[in-house]
């Protein structure tokens, strides 16, 4: 208990003790939205002992994740979602999972980033090449029309603003350069250890000096009414002294691990945290952190010892009178903090989307490197798919489910109902599933590879040429009859 670093956070702890018993006592008298988000530091590398474990670890924690979220539907009728922040330096290899699980609706992936001896010229460098790479596997992008780079962040080592004497940093200023790049928010703290701020249990503003190290230490709090304040956004967990901890009390820094699980002595010290934007008090914020890569933490996170947490949660904190729960990604939670601070009010769920609007790989996911120049609900385009291979497109945007193929590039419109793919050499064989509720109108530049009935089945198989268009119609339009042109 006492190594971590009281000498830095006990005494705003207890100078905020008046400010947590008022707002005990308030959660008493009216409804409280609870806001809870797992922020995990995910890095699948992390004492592996072969090279096949990293797949595996990714492989397992789909599944289970996805487990987890149908026992809590089907239990309490709310479901988790996690945020994984993913390092560059534990490979590229795994983007493309990633992302699959952000389009399976587990969650959504942000920056973790870990690096030392830096200066700010050599961490650009860093930063840059670390988000065109994730650029190119189409993440860290906002969807739209014109899909832009932007991100959450947890720093490695937890030495944000080079808040460890030099170590595992060495950036004075970091904030600034992090909002350069697209940086939305931090998610860094707690510690509770020697980069921990003096400033706990907060949601708050801080801008960087060149002139000196961890300006996060303090900062300006988010408040109703103070609309975008300067500096960048910095989102607490919980952080303080559990005393009714079994045994004796322990430190209760937010960490979400199996041997310190989310038992339910733990869930009513987050909430007595008091993390909120100032002037709603009532949408408080429970942010907990993880390094949920590694299998000895799989039952805190997805197994039976998450599910215990979770009925807690749902059980004593959404009755729907006092508590009711929303379960967040990091996007969503800065969302809701920045309506705050704009003078929304009512249900915290409504503000989801309030400023970054979702990752572009809740409309589609792709296993090969590519172009994304647009994303909506409507419409999606990608250019430059990676060609070494057969590739799969998975897609939310009707008319369209699926693609398998050698293909370069891809169009996807739903006001036109039309599916446009190049080739990705001569010959080139594609698969395609098509959304329910469509059925196939005409083909050009391709030849059908099957009986004239299967598209009524919902999939068709093509050789294309160069370029090949694909048209659809709703099952309620006009008689069938394939138009093809090849």
């Amino acid at each position: 208990m006492f190594d971590r670093r009281l000498d830095l956070w006990l005494p705003t702890y207890a100078l905020t003790a008046p400010a947590r018993a008022y707002g005990h006592l308030r959660r008493r008298r009216q409804l409280t939205h609870l806001i809870f988000l797992v922020c995990d530091h995910f890095e699948p590398r992390h004492d592996v002992t072969d090279d096949d474990q990293p797949f595996e670890r990714l492989r397992i924690w789909r599944k289970e994740y996805a487990r987890l979220q149908d026992r809590c539907r089907s239990s309490f009728g709310t479901a988790p979602v996690h945020t994984w922040f993913y390092p560059p330096h534990h490979g590229v290899e795994h983007l493309a999972s990633l992302s699959e699980m952000v389009f399976d609706g587990l969650g959504e992936v942000e920056l973790h980033y870990h690096h030392r001896d830096d200066t700010a010229s050599t961490l650009r460098i860093g930063l840059r090449n670390a988000l065109d790479e994730y650029r190119r596997w189409g993440l860290l992008l906002e969807s739209g029309k014109k899909p832009r780079t932007g991100f959450g962040f947890v720093h490695g080592d937890w030495a944000l603003d080079n808040s460890c004497g030099g170590e595992f940093c060495g950036v004075n200023g970091e904030l600034e350069i992090l909002q350069e790049f697209g940086c939305w928010g931090d998610f860094t703290m707690p510690s509770g250890n020697a980069c921990q701020t003096r400033k706990i249990n907060s949601i708050y503003y801080a801008s960087g000096n060149p002139r000196r190290s961890k300006a996060h230490d303090w900062g300006a709090d988010a408040r109703v009414g103070r609309k975008d304040p300067p500096g960048l956004f910095l989102m607490q967990g919980p952080l303080g002294i559990n005393w009714r901890a079994p045994g004796h009390p322990r430190i209760e820094n937010a960490g979400l691990t199996s041997s310190n699980w989310g038992r339910p002595d733990r869930v009513q010290v987050w909430l007595d945290a008091n993390v909120h934007v100032k002037g709603r008090p009532d949408w408080q914020f429970v942010k907990l952190h993880a390094h949920g890569a590694i299998e000895e933490d799989f039952d805190g996170l997805f197994g039976d010892k998450a599910f215990e947490m979770h009925r807690t949660l749902n059980e004593q904190f959404n009755d729907g009178q006092r508590y009711r729960l929303h379960y967040v990604t990091a996007r969503q939670a800065y969302n809701i903090a920045k309506a705050a601070e704009h003078g929304c009010e009512g249900n915290p769920s409504d503000w989801l989307d309030y400023l970054i609007q979702p990752q572009a790989h809740a409309f589609y996911a792709l296993d090969a490197q590519h172009d994304l120049e647009c994303c909506t609900k409507d419409r999606l385009v990608i250019r430059g798919i990676e060609t070494a291979r057969t590739v799969t497109l998975r897609s939310r945007i009707d008319p369209i489910a699926r693609v398998d193929g050698a293909i370069s590039a891809i169009q996807i419109d739903h006001a036109t109902a039309c599916l446009q793919l190049e080739a990705a050499g001569v010959g080139a064989k594609v698969d395609i599933k098509f959304a329910d509720g469509y059925r196939l109108e005409g083909i050009d530049g391709a030849q059908m590879l099957e009986d004239a009935d299967k598209p009524l089945r919902g999939s068709l198989r093509l050789a294309i040429g160069p370029l090949c268009r694909v048209r659809f119609v709703r099952d309620d339009a006009a008689t069938f009859e394939v138009k093809t042109r090849a």
